[in-house]
This record gives C-alpha cells, sequence and structure tokens, in this order.
C-alpha cells in the first residue's frame, strides 16, 4: 500500500486551471498531489542572436522560497538551471521552430514555471503545465495574426517513476510524492510527445539512486510511464477545451 492509499501505477490527484493569471498571454496552474505549479507563456518580438532562422522557445524554473519547509533559497542554483534546460529542451521538440515566425520576423516566448508548492514531481509538473500555456499562447498569436499557421507539432507531457522499497519489497511506482521520491531506488524522469495512434519517447533522465537497475525494471518503468502520460495528454487537451470554451463567453 502507497503512503496516499494509490495503486503502483496511479497518478496523483490532477487538475490543470487555464487562465490563472491575466498578464501573461497564456497560463495554466497545474496541481498534482500537493505539488503546485504556476505556468506562463510570455512573447517577445526578438530571437536571440545567434538563431539564424525561425523562432524559439526557452523556459525559467525556479522554487518559491514558501514552497518547502523549511524555507528555500530564493536564489537559483545548479539544479534550477539544469530542470529549466530540460523543461526548454521539451517544449522545443513540441512546436515547429521555423513556423514560430511573424510578419516583421521570429519570435520568443518564454514559459515560466515557478513552484508554489512543492512534494516531488516538480519538473515533470512543470512539463506538463507549461505546454499547456504555451498551446494557449500560440493559439492567441494565431487569432491575432501574429502567426500564419500553428505552429504545433504535438503536446508534451511527462512523469516520474521510481523504484521504492514498500513493505520490504522493491516495488515500481508512478508519479512519486516527496516521501516516495525521498526513498527511492531507482529515479526516473520521462517526457514523452503525444502523437496519433500512441506517444513517442523525446527524454529520458534516469538514475539508480542506491544501485543498479535491470533492463526488465527499465521495460515496466516505462510502461507505467507510458500509460501516466496517456492520462495526461487527456488532461490537457480537456483543459485547453475549457480555456476555449471561456474565451468564447467573453467574446
Amino acid at each position: 500500500m502507497r503512503i496516499d492509499g494509490r495503486s503502483v501505477d496511479g497518478l496523483r490527484p490532477l487538475s490543470l486551471t487555464p487562465g490563472f493569471t491575466k498578464q501573461a498571454l497564456g497560463s495554466v496552474l497545474i496541481a498534482t498531489g500537493e505539488t503546485r505549479v504556476l505556468c506562463t507563456a510570455s512573447v517577445e518580438s526578438r530571437t536571440p542572436p545567434w538563431l539564424q532562422s525561425g523562432g524559439w522557445i526557452t523556459a525559467e524554473y525556479a522554487m518559491l522560497p514558501g514552497a518547502t519547509s523549511p524555507r528555500g533559497n530564493r536564489k537559483s542554483g545548479g539544479r534550477d538551471k539544469e530542470i529549466q534546460r530540460l523543461i526548454g529542451r521539451s517544449l522545443r521538440a513540441a512546436v515547429d521552430l521555423e513556423r514560430l515566425v511573424g510578419p516583421d520576423g521570429g519570435l520568443s516566448i518564454v514559459c515560466d514555471c515557478d513552484v508554489i508548492e512543492a512534494d516531488g514531481g516538480t519538473r515533470t509538473a512543470s512539463i506538463t503545465g507549461a505546454w499547456v500555456a504555451l498551446e494557449i499562447a500560440l493559439r492567441k498569436l494565431v487569432a491575432a495574426g501574429r502567426l500564419s499557421e500553428h505552429p504545433g507539432i504535438a503536446p508534451i507531457a511527462a512523469v516520474s517513476v521510481g523504484v521504492v522499497e514498500v513493505e520490504g519489497k522493491p516495488e515500481v511506482l508512478l508519479d512519486l510524492c516527496y516521501q516516495e521520491d525521498s526513498r527511492a531506488v531507482v529515479d526516473l524522469n520521462v517526457v514523452m510527445r503525444g502523437n496519433e495512434g500512441g506517444a513517442g519517447l523525446v527524454e529520458i533522465q534516469g538514475t539508480g539512486e542506491r544501485g543498479d537497475f535491470s533492463r526488465p525494471t527499465l521495460d515496466r518503468m516505462l510502461d507505467f510511464a507510458e500509460a501516466g502520460i496517456a492520462q495526461l495528454l487527456t488532461a490537457q487537451r480537456e483543459a485547453l477545451a475549457a480555456a476555449l470554451a471561456a474565451e468564447e463567453r467573453r467574446a
């Protein structure tokens, strides 16, 4: 039995609240268990000076001091930089950057992921939520004529999987909370892109925290991740449908 009573392959309770803030072009609050991340997408009419064509997508990640106990440090460190690079890579896999171009040239979109409350899985929640904020922003850019066509390729979502000792026996568990993650023998973060007929791997980050792990264990972890991400992709679609309905009511 898991700490919160879930099955070994069960996701934590999930909610995606689009339009959580007004100023950013796209925003969503994602809550997965006790982890909450505010994801926003903002557009800039310029691209990095080294970029020769197309547009660009990047991300910034921060954990607010009060997101953990004891209080965290507001200054970002190496872990934050590594996570925001992962988020940026994941989001760029969802978009054809060559088509992220407006009438006056390439556009840049910055996706900010601010962890309000941390209970494990903050990087994977950030990716799942940031894609929704990004998609809302892209649709608004098309509607406003700043993009002639939607540059999206496919949705992106991510989830954690781990091997944790449960009642003295190693078990593969999906979507680890902090108490599980802190005891994990193996820790895996999986990013996948939704495609017709299934999903394709974008990135896998895996570590044997307290030893090695077998190929069959890795296969089981990936099976769990793929099934969990299928549920996350469905939740993303529902959140976008809610965002569209809200826009239509305001129109």
